[in-house]
């Protein structure tokens, strides 16, 4: 990590240096350090390299710093570049993923454009509507922004560069970049070309692997971590992103901006789990939900996997929890029902292996106990527990799962960071692997997929039990 000018001042230089290096400014630059200009606050790896390169790229973990260096970059390429080869004034794209994103933050933001124009005292006019524009100096050149809606985004353009925010996040990266953004970047500028810079946090899709590999000097990478930016985050939100991501495949690609992707031999991709991520089922029907367990081996409070899964009528499958916990027996199983009754579940699904056949016994007292003394579940039913095949080994039975995720129909609600960190780290070759939540998971899915058959259950809500605590 680098030093700013400004850190460098107040860290390597002693008082009487100081105060000779200040004398030595010019009126415009002790105006400009008191205004905390770009040059002097931003960071070595902040200033995109010098060089004939078409596209510089990004990736860097959440907080590094993306947006206040893009904002910066284009108001600076602007300023250089009002107007092109014919004396027209230049046209400029900002693209975010959503136009609401490109407002909120390209826009508005602390790190956007409008913070950079009145911190350099520079005139604008800022349109809003239809979609945000603004014109810039005396020259009028304009900054046109856009969301990334579909593959004609900044189609019609004649534009001298642009930024793409966060471009991993896009619906349909690859095809606007290839029909709308790049057959727009064709101004003819005195001097120079049109250029694009990507700030992006990294995620394993096909124009990034592109442009990455790209070795004839037209991309330039810069890479980057959310700790490079320590000085300017929260200490605590820091401590906090460390002790959740620390050692997790998830850490390096939000945190330190790593491109990841499936390593050889290995089931699960990144990108099949990460691109059919939902947030919420909210207009999801489930047709079954179940609690994957894959239980300890001893009684000594390893972690013991609990996943719960839900599929629809399409027999697509819903990652909705992972309530895994280093629990064993008693305890353990009560668990399990708690998990059970919260998520609205009709089966547990549990290994069917000799030495683990004891937490199956246990769970059934539980269910009974739950059932009679905490009134949880109706009067006369039984533990709904189901087995799995213990003779079938890990591989072959996370490969129709794994193949699930690469057709996309298995969704991740939200972030399971642990359960993700096993599953891309599962070695089928190595026996002492044992993937707790994983293996839960895995269990869950294949009694779904088993009964994607059976036709759905009508119930009569009449006949629904609710629990009177």
């Amino acid at each position: 990590m680098g030093l700013s000018l400004a850190e460098r001042y107040a860290l390597e230089l002693t008082p009487e240096e100081q105060r000779r290096w200040v004398a030595s400014l010019t009126p415009q630059m002790l105006k400009e350090v008191a205004r905390q200009e770009w040059w002097w606050t931003a960071r070595p790896e902040q200033i995109p390299p010098p060089g004939d390169w078409s596209l510089c790229l990004i990736l860097a973990g959440r907080g590094f710093g993306k947006s206040k260096l893009a904002s910066e970059w284009i108001v600076q390429r602007l300023l250089d570049h009002p107007v092109d080869r014919h004396g027209f004034r230049t046209e400029w794209l900002i693209i975010a993923e959503t136009l609401s994103d490109a407002r909120t933050i390209s826009i508005e933001g602390p790190s956007g454009v409008l913070r950079v124009l009145e911190r350099r005292e520079i005139p604008y006019k800022y349109i809003k509507h239809p979609k945000p524009q603004i014109l810039v100096g005396d020259h009028k050149s304009v900054i046109f922004f856009e969301g990334a809606d579909g593959a004609d985004v900044g189609r019609g353009y004649n534009a001298a560069g642009a930024v793409l925010d966060e471009v991993a996040k896009w619906k349909k990266p690859r095809e606007s970049w290839y029909e709308g953004i790049m057959p727009s970047l064709r101004a003819d500028l005195v001097g120079d070309h049109p250029r694009t810079l990507v700030a992006t946090t990294p995620k394993p899709i096909d124009i990034l692997r592109e442009w990455v590999q790209r070795d004839d000097g037209s991309v330039r990478l810069i890479r980057g971590s959310t700790f490079d930016n320590a000085a300017n985050l929260s200490s605590f939100t820091l401590d906090e992103l460390d002790r959740r991501y620390a050692g997790t495949l998830i850490g390096r690609q939000e945190l330190y901006g790593e491109l990841l992707d499936a390593r050889d031999g290995m089931l699960f991709a990144y990108r099949d789990i990460d691109n059919h991520r939902l947030e919420s089922v909210d207009d999801v029907e489930f047709t079954h939900i179940t609690v994957g367990v894959d239980p300890t081996l001893t009684e000594e409070g390893d972690l013991m996997g609990v996943v719960v899964v839900g599929r629809d009528a399409k027999n697509h499958m819903y990652i909705l929890s992972d309530e895994s916990v280093p629990l064993t027996s008693r305890e353990a199983a009560r668990h399990i029902w708690r998990v059970f009754w919260r998520n609205g579940a009709d089966t547990v699904v549990i290994e069917d292996n000799l030495a683990k056949r004891w937490m199956t016994d246990v769970l059934r007292d539980s269910y009974v106990e739950l059932r009679d003394q905490d009134n949880l579940f109706p009067p006369g039913t039984s533990a709904p527990i189901k087995t799995t095949d213990s003779r079938i080994g890990k591989k072959l039975r996370a490969e129709p799962v794994a193949l699930r995720y690469e057709q996309g129909t298995v969704h991740h609600v939200g972030t399971f960071s642990n359960l993700e960190n096993e599953m891309l780290n599962f070695d089928p070759t190595d026996s002492h692997n044992s993937p707790n939540r994983m293996d839960a998971m895995v269990h869950a899915a294949r009694h779904l997929m088993a009964g994607e058959k059976r036709r759905i259950r009508l119930v009569d809500p009449q006949s629904l039990w609710i629990p009177t605590r």
